[in-house]
């Protein structure tokens, strides 16, 4: 097979993940994108595997003619795992599962275990097969994009996190989304599966049939002792992802002690309802990484209603009247940005929410500080992508912790000249 090239399709993270991998196999390959070169008939019939990076669909064109002429499609993840010799531990759900992969890493190495994170959490599963530790753990973030090509993987355990509203404009329904997670079960035993209970209540929403031995973690909130209140596992949705975290850890012999140790040492990734700065009394929080409604709503929830909110962005296709029912109630005005905006202005304007449309990030943040009242909270959590105005979630986040460095230094500024 490896006479004749592979074809990756592709060019960005895991395309260059599939490439470095191929080439320490001394594996021809070439690379196929849609901003760059074509697959067509006669790149089918002369490569050996296709090899498909995450953002093509499972009937994009190009995968379909590769069929056609009989050419093995893989993912990146799938055909990764097969140089694999680490236990790998998915980790999946609508929201959390970066927090929950990069904490179980941090986890692993406090206690003296070789461990990496990869996939959907920016280091592609096939870079850690040039990485790879003897004896080693990888925690495997895994989206519904991955999930849904997903057919040769062995995973030694799966954590399914929770289910909510996301990437509709990609599956096409929430139980195709729902269905594309689903597809892990596969490759998994089903005693060692761990799912939050609101990936069975949709089950049986569907009617989908969930096996017997998996191991379901109950709503409650998991709270952390008094001297770790401070902790990031007490926000939400953290506080329920602990609850699965510690059901997952007593199969794995991790006990208590470890797991505090773990959670006192441990600093979540930035843009994840991250604290900023307090000035004027008035604190600023980034939570760029909330992509989706649920999680937008599920930050508001940590405060008692003194918020000012931040949002808006890319629609990935779930309702936006329902978000604005929702957060009604959990903030005190709207600040409106990107191609939602408007949309959401119309909404809150009907059901009597304050708002304000903004034209970009900045204006929202410095016309939120304007209006802000001693001991608010001034919230980035927009329930939408960022693909509308921004490369990516950091980008948005990194831009808003630089709009508020200004506003600290225009504030100092301001004080200087009032002692002088």
């Amino acid at each position: 097979m490896r006479s004749y090239p592979a074809a990756v399709l592709g060019a960005g993270v895991s395309g260059e993940g599939v490439c470095e991998l191929l080439k320490s196999l001394d594996w021809d390959y070439r690379v196929y994108d849609e901003q760059g070169r074509v697959f067509d008939q006669e790149e089918a019939c002369s490569c050996s595997i296709v090899i498909s990076s995450p953002g093509f669909h499972s009937k994009h064109p190009w995968k379909l003619l590769a069929q056609r002429y009989g050419k093995r499609v893989l993912s990146e993840v799938d055909f990764s795992s097969y140089f694999i010799k680490s236990k790998i531990i998915g980790i999946t759900g609508t929201n959390g599962k970066t927090s929950v992969t990069s904490f179980l890493t941090h986890l692993w190495k406090a206690i003296g275990r070789n461990a990496m994170s990869a996939g959907n959490i920016g280091y592609p599963l096939s870079r850690s097969v040039i990485n790879e530790k003897t004896n080693s753990t990888i925690f495997l973030e895994i989206s519904s994009f991955q999930a849904e090509d997903m057919a040769s993987i062995k995973l030694e355990s799966l954590l399914w996190t929770n289910i909510d509203t996301d990437h509709i404009d990609y599956h096409g329904s929430m139980e195709k989304y729902f269905r594309a997670k689903a597809n892990l079960m596969r490759f998994t035993e089903s005693n060692k599966i761990f799912v939050g209970q609101c990936v069975v209540d949709y089950a049986k929403e569907i009617n989908f049939k969930l096996p017997k031995e998996i191991n379901v973690v109950s709503n409650k909130i998991d709270f952390l002792d008094n001297n770790e209140d401070s902790n990031f596992f007490t926000t939400q949705p953290q506080r329920l992802n602990l609850s699965l975290i510690r059901a997952f850890l007593k199969k794995q012999n991790v006990n208590s002690r470890e797991l505090a140790g773990a959670l006192r040492s441990y600093f979540p990734e930035p843009h994840r309802l991250q604290r900023l700065e307090i000035i004027n009394d008035v604190t600023f929080w980034d939570d760029s990484k909330a992509t989706n409604f649920a999680s937008a709503i599920a930050a508001c929830r940590n405060f008692k209603g003194n918020v000012l909110w931040i949002g808006g962005g890319k629609n990935k296709g779930g309702c936006i009247e329902e978000l604005a029912q929702k957060i009604k109630p959990l903030i005190k005005k709207a600040f409106l940005i990107g191609e939602s905006g408007k949309v959401l202005g119309k909404i809150f304007k009907r059901i009597g929410m304050p708002y304000s449309l903004c034209n970009s990030l900045e204006h929202a943040v410095k016309q939120a500080f304007l209006e802000a009242s001693a001991m608010s909270n001034i919230l980035l959590s927009p329930g939408f992508s960022s693909f509308d105005t921004f490369k990516n979630y950091q980008e948005r986040g990194n831009l808003f912790q630089k709009f508020v460095s200004e506003i600290r230094a225009f504030h100092n500024l301001n004080i200087t000249h009032k002692i002088a």
